[in-house]
């Protein structure tokens, strides 16, 4: 059987070469994956005669997967997405909750989802189309979007955030919905970098404080969640990597879907922040070292944009109006901010963003 083919698809951003270099599957390996598509498309009720499919040359390549293009014979097309490293317990639980959301808010919103065939290996619905990173070349462009494309781009992603936010759960943790509380992350969170690189990069001045600050944040965090009034449910889903390398586009940058949804989750409003093009550091977290600069102003200019566009979306789509609310909080945004870029290992002044929340009442809407 063979497992390359070059067919009538349109010419997508993708390389076409060393396709073993980072996924050492092997001629092998690769049959097998084609006999595992074609079992799956004839559980799906494809019951052709000699029913068979080639592996597409091409491929893409992010962080951590791999993806080709699988051409069945009937022209029927699907993607396979592989993951670059070998499967983990963890591993395998996210693509199991990535799977979960995609299909509730494939199912329970208007939200352009990837249809997904089946779970081993990720098979799903390709949609002939580059993220808009990549649209026009990545090289030529260095994933910046052409000034013609940016506010229909910065609508539709104003858009595309607001409709998962409506697919809501009455818990808050993975799409199933597991028993769980707002606190239960500080029982396992972890500071990704080691004191002696936050020490490496703070001022000896500073670093004493900044440590107590990153390392106290969990549990502060947690006493904040039982006394804060925290919004209560139902709770909305979360995409939390909303950017433009996670949204196919066509030629005229309109959004034909939203794909790596491996760490979405249903968590509790006050953790909805920006999308990650208009996602900043809080001030707070910067301390003394803090400066203001044009980048700041212009982003303030665009945050405030993007808020104005969740809210007539909402009103378009008649959904209340917690997110644009959420969004529009600049002391709720801090903390949530705060939230993913402790997870990111950001080296900062946590203590001062819980700070802002002080004497603080969020008023329940709706």
């Amino acid at each position: 059987m063979s497992t390359a083919n070059r067919n009538t698809s349109p010419q997508l951003n993708w390389k076409a070469e060393n396709i073993d270099k980072p996924i050492p599957v092997g001629p092998e390996g690769w049959d097998a994956l084609t006999r595992f598509a074609i079992s799956a498309r004839r559980q799906m009720g494809a019951t052709a005669i000699n029913f068979c499919c080639n592996l597409s040359i091409e491929y893409n390549l992010g962080g951590l997967h791999l993806v080709r293009r699988i051409d069945f014979d009937d022209g029927c097309q699907w993607l396979a997405r592989l993951q670059l490293k070998p499967p983990t317990p963890e591993s395998s639980r996210r693509l199991r909750n990535e799977v979960d959301i995609m299909e509730a808010v494939r199912s329970m919103s208007q939200t352009l989802v990837p249809q997904v065939f089946a779970r081993a290996s990720m098979l799903m619905e390709f949609i002939p189309a580059d993220t808009a990173m990549d649209s026009f070349g990545y090289d030529a462009h260095r994933g910046v979007t052409p000034a013609q494309f940016r506010e229909k781009l910065h609508a539709g992603l104003a858009d595309i955030q607001a409709q998962p936010s409506s697919v809501r759960f009455p818990k808050i943790g993975s799409i199933i919905c597991r028993d769980g509380k707002f606190d239960a992350w500080a029982g396992v969170a972890k500071f990704p970098n080691k004191e002696a690189t936050i020490r490496a990069r703070t001022p000896p001045d500073l670093v004493d404080e900044v440590l107590v600050a990153i390392w106290s944040f969990p549990s502060q965090l947690r006493d904040l969640a039982r006394s804060f009034p925290f919004q209560s449910g139902p709770f909305p889903s979360m995409h939390t990597d909303l950017y433009s390398s996670n949204v196919i586009t066509d030629a005229d940058y309109n959004i034909l879907s939203v794909i790596d949804w491996e760490n979405a989750l249903v968590g509790p409003w006050e953790l909805v922040e920006f999308t990650k093009e208009l996602s900043i550091v809080p001030p707070e977290m910067d301390g003394p070292l803090y400066k203001a600069s044009e980048f700041e102003l212009a982003m303030t200019c665009f945050r405030k944009q993007h808020v104005e566009l969740v809210r007539g979306s909402e009103e378009a789509r008649q959904v209340d109006g917690k997110l644009s609310a959420v969004l529009y909080d600049k002391e709720v945004q801090a903390l949530a901010h705060a939230f993913w870029l402790y997870e990111d290992g950001r080296i900062g002044y946590y203590d001062r963003v819980l700070k802002l929340l002080d004497g603080r009442y969020i008023p329940l809407l709706g």
